[in-house]
């Protein structure tokens, strides 16, 4: 059966309207969440029951055959550790950004409709582009997609996946970009930037925007471009397990984690600069004059061996260079904590929650 899904919104701490609601096959669940700094709101989230979790013309189209266009990415610096683990990404942390994917090219239907040019940076194996093909079946009529990353084998991953038919009306491009730098996107030509879970793990942040800043375009007739993001919510668990939803897999990330890795609160990991709305609101408001955040939450079913390795092999992570014993610990500490101190059975059927910060930035 079909459902509804739509979702509060953050905005400095004050209610607003839903977002328009999308249409999508999972069971639709009520929940109250609480957020740190705002008022509480009602939100709706879906329960998916899954058992996996320069010029215009210097832009050069690549086709699914051709292999994919660089421009200015120091492939030295190509994250390798990515490259190597995008078959796995792509069938299983794939399958939860997907998720949250939907939800963003919900709430940006109508700027998506009304742009000409979209680039996704940090596009991974292409779930953002999913999303939007699921969202326009036939694509938009003059319309260009940009999806890139750094990341070679991310892109062919995404080049493989991305199957548009015949007919498809949207031009869709593949490019290896350096986030920090964008060298292959002329200055003020782009209507809108998207990263699904992608700006968030670039360690240098503020050259990052920038470089987003730089090819957004500014004070047009149409108005100035926007800026879409979604990083992942961590310190979520505790309510979730409250009211009977899981664990947050975030959390569960984090957890197995630092049993390996000595923690100092002075040091967060770059990717924890984003993971509350508020961090969200504080990292850019010095960049753009409206910032809007979306909460969203996914639960999904999960087997522990499936998590496990999608847990050890997680590029993000230190446990695929840990020694066993060191890896003997982190998946201790995850089967306690997914198993709430033995209090569920390891193979029982495990509900995991994914939470993330939806983000519209405009106004440059």
């Amino acid at each position: 059966s079909l459902n509804f899904f739509g979702g509060g919104e953050v905005d400095g701490g004050a209610k607003d309207r839903d977002p328009q609601p999308h249409v999508c096959a999972m069971r639709k669940l009520s929940i109250l969440l609480p957020l740190s700094g705002s008022s509480l709101f009602w939100t709706r989230f879906p329960v998916l029951l899954t058992g996996t979790g320069p010029s215009r013309s210097s832009v050069k189209p690549a086709s699914m055959s051709s292999g994919s266009t660089k421009n200015d990415a120091d492939t030295t610096n190509t994250p390798d550790r990515w490259s190597s683990q995008a078959e796995l990404y792509s069938n299983q942390a794939a399958k939860l950004t997907e998720l949250h994917g939907a939800d963003l090219v919900t709430i940006l239907k109508d700027e998506i409709l009304r742009s000409e040019t979209i680039v996704d940076v940090g596009c991974g194996t292409g779930a953002f582009v999913k999303a939007y093909m699921q969202q326009f079946p036939k694509g938009v009529p003059g319309q260009t997609l940009i999806l890139s990353d750094l990341s070679e084998g991310m892109l062919q991953k995404a080049q493989e996946t991305v199957n548009p038919p015949p007919a498809f009306q949207t031009k869709i491009l593949f490019q290896v970009e350096d986030g920090t730098k964008l060298n292959g996107i002329p200055d003020d030509w782009v209507d809108m930037v998207v990263s699904l879970f992608g700006v968030f793990l670039i360690p240098d942040t503020e050259a990052t925007l920038r470089a987003i800043k730089r090819v957004l375009k500014k004070k047009k007739t149409s108005g100035d471009g926007v800026f879409a993001n979604a990083s992942w919510m961590f310190g979520v668990s505790e309510y979730f397990t409250s009211k009977g939803f899981g664990v947050s897999l975030q959390d569960a990330f984090q957890l197995s984690n630092q049993v390996i890795v000595e923690s100092n609160d002075d040091e967060k990991p770059d990717f924890m600069k984003w993971s509350t709305p508020e961090d969200v609101q504080g990292l850019l408001n010095d960049h753009w004059s409206q910032v809007r955040c979306f909460p969203a939450i996914h639960n999904t079913v999960w087997d522990f061996g499936d998590l496990w390795t999608m847990m050890s092999r997680n590029p993000m992570s230190p446990i695929p260079n840990a020694s066993d014993e060191d890896k003997m610990k982190a998946k201790r500490a995850l089967e306690a904590f997914v198993t709430q101190n033995g209090q569920l059975s390891l193979g029982e059927p495990i509900m995991l929650s994914t939470a993330s910060v939806l983000t519209i930035a405009r106004g440059i």
